[in-house]
Parts: structure tokens; C-alpha cells; sequence
């Protein structure tokens, strides 16, 4: 009896608390709502209550949540943004955070062009440059769904490939290496070992296919050349497919591969220390799809996407675990350091879990994005500057360090 009346008081109580703090969640803005007073028998707090504490968390409309649980306050946000951008000379920025499912952060800030001073606004698009690269290999894995291809069939049993038909190790190539970077292409064929400039430059392998890792959006392209071929399309006409089985189920809007009037009116423009610069982007003037490196967006669109890959949206089990499990490394350097890689995506383990990452930079246009799948967390962003690194370092000091 007096055990049933314990049991009786406790949940009496946690409810009368929880109420209390929905109340209270809804009409302040507290930064970290804890719950020690609730304990069971064991002296613990109930994971029942301590998974309703994080929910309240969440629901406060006014609180970003980190990977590491930290709290951060939208306006304590703005005004880091604000800095940032102030410090590091960034003209205009596009951000998103998600937490558990929602986007419950986004702004769109600055000018298109310092020269111009056209605001930045919600319409905005920018260039995703090499974040175009996780996109791609989601719509890859979608062509594998439906049995287009196969991940480990030799791409050449596809289409024949006559820039590099002359040397027979391209017929080991498949669509695994290319989105894992394991090929043997290198990034691009303009660029020798040195990264000098040849316009000329002839499409190499530099090592057996599959055998170890080297970036490349060469790979991407013949990729790209491989799935058009199948499909029965121009290179371009892979974006209606592309907004067929991605865009349009996540409701993503005026985001494409392709140039197009709307992204020729609303895109900003890049910069490199402080002045307009065109950089290596897309433009009217070379408008043509991209696999690795065309994609043109914002925060809020990209966001609805990486929620569709942390719910396992769109693609078979069998293909997320794909997208996202470790499929090859590269080796450090002196600049670098070791970074494991999924099929067009980072993988790095850290204190609070796995985290997926991928950065682009065109030069003068430069983006970043990050989420982990357990904590249901994650930020993208973008920005017409060359600046993402030490945005992206000192955002990661606020979120975890603050």
C-alpha cells in the first residue's frame, strides 16, 4: 500500500512539474531547463522525465541545441553572426540549425554585393560548390533503388568513356570509387600534381582503381555522363530527374544544377578579400550541370535535405547505411588530417557520436554543413566569401565550448 502510494506521488508529481515547465517554456526563454527533483527509487531521475526535459528544451522557440546539449539563445546567435561577419569581412550569409526534425534557426543576412550593397534576403541563393557532391551521390543511390545501376558494376560496361578508353584500368571503375573517391582520376584533368593550369590537360588515372583515395570531381562527371547516358538525357536533363525524386518530395525550391533565370536574378554574388570575384562558380556564361560542383541554394533548402538523410528519407535502408558508412580514408598531411569518407560525405567520430560533414569552395563562394543522425542535430551554411573555415571553427566554439 504505502509503495503504491510512493508510485502514486511521483507521477503526481513529475506531472505537476512537467506542466509547470511547459508553462514556463512557453512564456520564457531559459536557456537550459533542468530536472533533478523527480528521482526514482535508485536516486536517478526517470528517463521518461529526462526525455521529456530535452523535448521542452526543443520546444522553447527560442533556443538552438548543440551537439554536446549545450543551449544556445537565438539572440545570443545573432549576435555572433553579427561579429563574424563584421570580423572576417563576410558580405552575405545563409544559415540554418535543425534540431530533432525542424529547422528551428534560419537567417539570411548581409549584401549580394558589397560593390551594390543589394540586401541578402530569404530568396537568396548561393553556391553550394562541392556540397553539390552529397547531393549527387543521394540522387546515385536513389538510381540504385531503382535498379539503373549497380554500385560495383564497372561503369564502362555502361557507356563506353573515350576521353579515357585509351588506358584499360577504366575498366575497373565503378560507382562506389567515384562517390567514395577511390578512382584514380584526378580532381580535375586541368590541374597537373603541382595544381598548375593547363587547359589542355588529358583526362589520367594516376593509380589502380579502388586501391586508395584521391579527391575528385572528375569521377563525378563521368558518373554524371554514365547515368544521362542511361536515362536517355542530356547531362543537364539530369536535374528534371533530380527534381523529380528529391526535390519536389522534400518541397525543395529554386535550387538547381543548372543555371536558370531565377538563380541568375537572385544568386549572390562571390568575393574574395572583400571585392566581387567570380571564382571557379557557375555563372550564366557556364551554366551546365555539375554533378560535383554546380548546385546552387540556401540554407533552408539544403536543411530540408540533410533531414531527409538524417530520417532516412527517400532512400532504401540498404542505401542510407550505404551513404553513410565508411568507404574509404584519406591520409594525412601536414595540412590535414586523416578524414574517413561515406559516398559523397565526411564521417568523423567524436565525443557525442558520429557527425557527417561536407564543405565546398569555389574560391570566393564557400559553404559548410554538419549533422549527427543520434543527437538529431545539425547547421548548414553558406557564404559569398572565402571565409567558411574560420566561420565554421569559431561557430564550433560557441556551440560546444561556450
Amino acid at each position: 500500500m504505502f509503495n503504491q502510494q510512493k508510485t502514486k506521488f511521483r507521477h503526481l508529481t513529475s506531472t505537476t512539474l512537467l506542466a509547470l515547465l511547459i508553462s514556463i517554456s512557453s512564456n520564457a526563454a531559459w536557456p537550459i531547463i533542468a530536472i533533478d527533483t523527480i528521482i526514482e527509487e535508485s536516486g536517478k531521475p526517470t528517463d521518461s522525465l529526462m526525455n521529456q526535459s530535452k523535448c521542452i528544451q526543443v520546444q522553447n522557440k527560442d533556443v538552438i541545441r548543440s551537439f554536446n546539449d549545450h543551449i544556445i539563445s537565438k539572440s545570443e546567435m545573432d549576435a555572433f553572426i553579427k561579429q563574424q561577419m563584421d570580423s572576417l569581412n563576410m558580405p552575405g550569409l545563409s544559415i540554418a540549425f535543425i534540431n530533432n526534425d525542424k529547422i528551428v534557426y534560419h537567417n539570411a543576412l548581409g549584401v549580394k554585393n558589397n560593390e551594390t550593397q543589394e540586401k541578402v534576403d530569404n530568396a537568396t541563393v548561393f553556391d553550394a560548390a562541392s556540397m553539390s557532391k552529397t547531393v549527387f551521390s543521394f540522387f546515385t543511390m536513389k538510381m540504385v533503388d531503382d535498379g539503373l545501376l549497380a554500385l560495383d558494376t564497372p561503369l564502362y560496361t555502361y557507356m563506353e568513356y573515350p576521353d579515357i578508353a585509351y588506358d584499360e584500368r577504366y575498366k575497373l571503375i565503378t560507382a562506389r570509387m567515384v562517390l567514395s573517391h577511390t578512382s584514380g582520376f584526378p580532381n580535375w584533368r586541368f590541374l597537373d600534381q603541382k595544381g598548375n593550369y593547363n587547359p589542355d590537360g588529358k583526362l589520367t588515372i594516376q593509380f589502380e582503381p579502388g586501391t586508395k583515395f584521391q579527391y575528385s570531381g572528375e569521377g563525378y562527371e563521368y558518373l554524371a555522363k554514365v547515368i544521362s547516358h542511361l536515362k536517355g538525357v542530356e547531362k543537364n536533363g539530369l536535374q528534371g530527374l533530380i527534381n523529380t525524386a528529391i526535390f519536389e518530395p522534400l518541397a525543395i525550391k529554386n535550387t538547381s544544377f543548372v543555371w536558370n533565370d531565377y538563380i541568375e536574378n537572385h544568386r549572390a554574388d562571390g568575393h574574395l578579400k572583400g571585392k566581387p570575384n567570380k571564382g571557379y562558380s557557375s555563372s550564366a556564361k557556364d551554366p551546365n550541370f555539375k554533378a560535383s560542383a554546380s548546385l546552387q541554394t540556401e540554407a533552408k533548402a539544403f536543411a530540408n535535405f540533410l533531414m531527409a538523410i538524417m530520417n532516412n528519407k527517400i532512400l532504401s535502408e540498404k542505401s542510407h547505411q550505404e551513404l553513410l558508412k565508411i568507404q574509404s580514408s584519406s591520409l594525412a598531411t601536414k595540412k590535414s588530417k586523416e578524414r574517413k569518407y561515406g559516398l559523397g560525405i565526411v564521417i568523423e567520430e567524436s565525443d557525442y557520436g558520429t557527425n557527417y560533414f561536407h564543405g565546398g569552395d569555389n574560391l570566393s563562394n564557400t559553404a559548410f554543413y554538419m549533422f549527427n543522425k543520434e543527437k538529431k542535430v545539425g547547421y548548414v551554411f553558406f557564404t559569398n566569401s572565402e571565409h567558411n573555415d574560420s566561420f565554421n571553427k569559431n561557430l564550433l566554439k560557441l556551440m560546444m565550448y561556450k
